[in-house]
């Protein structure tokens, strides 16, 4: 078998072994669909209402501060149960007087300053410092740019409060400026089709769901004895979520409560937030890849899906890619035989159908389908950078003995 042959068929096989999981998870996401609609009517109202603290972590966000701390304000949580912390870590902007602001208007409203010497070093850092204000029984962590519709905490508190398995519950998160860019569209359609899949459908087979950052409650009891927020880590809701999994608790994600967020509009901010995200894939792949085979589920489990995207699916797709050049530039061609090319257009019909098939669910705008067939030829391909981006940064820090390098996403006026 020649080298061109080997790459070939190592890129069909890894295309195409997460392609036909993925499908299996639509499935899956499809019947969750069904049943969580049934669990949203039947969410049972406290006789007791559980204090609850909102922690959002701000730094240097005065575009966005004023209609996040007004739509958590305005959440229908009891508001004698409910508190508002916006963590301020050492802004340089408006971003404390906007805030200041908007507390005097609701009383619901408090503002922690990070202490001078301890702001700058990450989310992490920043949830920590406003954790030991919190006077919540529940915490919900919220990004500065986040605006969950009005019901959106209570329905998060309530599907907690209604299963005792259950540790912290995630809602879903929708890109609020979709119309800013090409851009924000296509991350617009790959957050619905990640959490309908990957959280959606990985809950219904596996009861098994990440935390995403933002939009999620977890018990104040079970995040101290967690150890607070992971100061270390790029992606505090995935490494928190791998602790939780060493327990016997879970994570479930819900489709009915809804959070909006500001998303990158323009391709510099874009590759510089996925690439930390994908730094921090990688460390916690590092970090627990010795317990996942002690662990195998959900840890084994958890692990298995991080390789098969970043350590199978990426290089496989550019293996492909690489496959296809050569053979068009007549260098040297497959010797091996069968109907790959008719498999090949079948992966991406699969592709399209899986993501076609989640704007359904959600009722997405009919321009969401064009830009998704678009999608495969173009914002799909940029994640091939991102990861060989995040890689070498990576080594390059190691290399040169540097800590971790903390990017935080800048935000823009949006479009009305």
């Amino acid at each position: 078998m020649t080298p061109i042959d080997i790459c070939f068929l190592t890129g069909f096989i890894g295309i195409w072994i997460p392609q036909a999981y993925w499908a299996w998870l639509s499935f899956a996401a499809w019947q969750y669909s069904i049943q969580s609609k049934k669990e949203k009517e039947a969410l049972p109202i406290p006789e007791h209402w559980p204090m609850l603290s909102v922690l959002i972590p701000a730094y240097n966000e005065e575009v966005v501060i004023e209609d996040t701390l007004r739509s958590l304000a305005q959440q229908d949580y009891p508001a004698e149960s409910y508190e508002v912390l916006l963590i301020n870590d050492g802004s340089k902007d408006n971003t404390l007087a906007i805030s200041e602001k908007v507390a005097a208007e609701y009383p619901v409203i408090r503002i922690i300053n990070v202490p001078k010497g301890q702001g700058g070093k990450g989310k992490s850092r920043t949830l920590n410092n406003g954790l030991k204000h919190a006077n919540g029984e529940m915490i919900i962590v919220y990004d500065a740019d986040s605006t969950p519709e009005p019901d959106c905490v209570r329905l998060l508190a309530q599907t907690l409060m209604a299963d005792q398995s259950l540790i912290a519950v995630n809602g879903k998160v929708r890109t609020r400026n979709w119309k800013d860019s090409a851009l924000s569209t296509f991350i617009a359609i790959e957050f619905i089709y990640f959490q309908w899949i990957f959280q959606g459908g990985r809950w219904h087979r596996f009861r098994l769901s990440t935390l995403m950052g933002t939009n999620y409650v977890i018990w104040r009891d079970a995040l101290d004895i967690l150890g607070g927020f992971d100061e270390k880590s790029l992606v505090d809701d995935t490494e928190m979520s791998f602790r939780v999994f060493l327990g016997q608790k879970r994570i479930k994600w819900v489709p009915y409560a809804i959070g909006w967020q500001q998303d990158p509009s323009t391709l510099d901010i874009f590759v510089k937030q996925r690439s930390r995200w994908t730094q921090g894939n990688f460390y916690v792949t590092r970090k627990y890849l010795p317990i996942s085979i002690r662990h195998p589920f959900p840890i084994g489990v958890e692990i298995g899906n991080n390789v098969m995207c970043y350590i199978m699916f990426v290089p496989a797709l550019f293996l492909s890619h690489l496959t296809l050049i050569i053979g068009l530039l007549g260098l040297d061609g497959t010797t091996v035989p069968g109907p790959f090319t008719a498999l090949f257009i079948m992966s991406f019909v699969l592709y399209l159908a899986q993501i076609w098939f989640t704007l359904a669910l959600e009722k997405a705008p009919r321009s969401f389908y064009f830009y998704a067939f678009i999608a495969y030829f173009s914002y799909s391909q940029v994640f091939l950078v991102i990861v060989f981006k995040a890689a070498w940064d990576m080594l390059q820090n190691k290399l040169k003995g540097n800590g971790i390098n903390w990017y935080k996403t800048e935000r823009r006026k949006e479009k009305k």
